[in-house]
């Protein structure tokens, strides 16, 4: 059990669940064809790589519950395969997570809140202010957890949500290039 939630398989569930969350994207909204039910099986993948990291670390499990309840807010579970992968994740938390609620709400809040800028230039297709141009990365995923190490030291959140927005970015950004935007 020690080697599963070692630090180094922490970060490798961390770029996978960032990986395999944009690969169910692609698989959904993008055109990427795969095989039959890969979406499916990138949802469950999605899921169970998300209930590895509520698993591994008590602070990344209310980080990643408030990260997927505002998903459901800002209406990204659009897809079964996102379904799947929202239904892992809180089944997991339900069962084995403990929540805190300041910490829960704080992250929410800014996921919403950055997150909505993010979907508001996702329908304007603009990039009006720098503001809404730093929500569309997503660097408010590793900037916020980098905050909170600053102030706690519990260093593992940051490199768990660098890592996931890494990973998650760079698969979108081998995608474009083959040219599923």
């Amino acid at each position: 059990m020690v080697i599963f939630f070692s630090t180094p398989m922490i970060l490798l569930y961390a770029i996978l669940y960032g990986a395999t969350m944009k690969i169910a994207d692609l698989l959904d909204e993008h055109g990427l064809k795969l095989f039959k039910y890969s979406n499916l099986l990138f949802g469950v993948l999605w899921g169970l790589f998300g209930a590895l990291l509520v698993l591994s670390n008590p602070v990344v499990a209310n980080i990643v519950l408030a990260m997927n309840i505002a998903f459901i807010i800002r209406m990204r579970i659009d897809y079964l395969n996102h379904a799947v992968a929202l239904t892992i994740i809180l089944i997991t938390f339900l069962f084995c997570g403990s929540i805190n609620p300041v910490l829960f709400l704080v992250f929410y809040f800014i996921f919403l809140i950055f997150g909505s800028l993010e979907d508001i230039d996702d329908v304007l297709k603009r990039k009006e202010s720098l503001l809404i141009r730093l929500s569309g990365t997503m660097f408010y995923y590793p900037v916020s957890a980098l905050i909170y190490c600053l102030i706690y030291g519990n260093w593992i959140v940051f490199y768990v949500f660098l890592l996931y927005i890494a990973s998650y970015d760079l698969t979108k950004y081998y995608a474009a290039k083959r040219g599923y935007k």
